[in-house]
């Protein structure tokens, strides 16, 4: 049930970060953007800890804090590789 929990939050967070930056889900590198976003869930859950809202063992504030910083970079590094 962690897993399930964490790309929930993963999941989530990619698509609403992609919609946020491209205006629309997809596009090009979707699949990496995601990989990226579940990572970043787990990273979160793993770094950050146990504090505020638990699910099924799983840190949903922490994963989804994890979740946009590491899209947020990716997003930043994939415009400086593009430039």
């Amino acid at each position: 049930m962690y897993w399930i929990i964490g790309g929930l939050v993963g999941l989530l967070v990619w698509w609403g970060m992609n919609m946020l930056m491209t205006g629309k889900a997809g596009g090009n590198g979707w699949l990496a953007s995601l990989i990226v976003a579940l990572l970043g869930s787990w990273l979160g859950d793993l770094i950050l800890g146990d504090w505020l809202w638990m699910l099924a063992g799983f840190n949903v504030f922490a994963g989804a804090i994890g979740a946009i910083v590491l899209m947020w970079l990716w997003n930043m590094l994939g415009k400086q590789l593009r430039q």
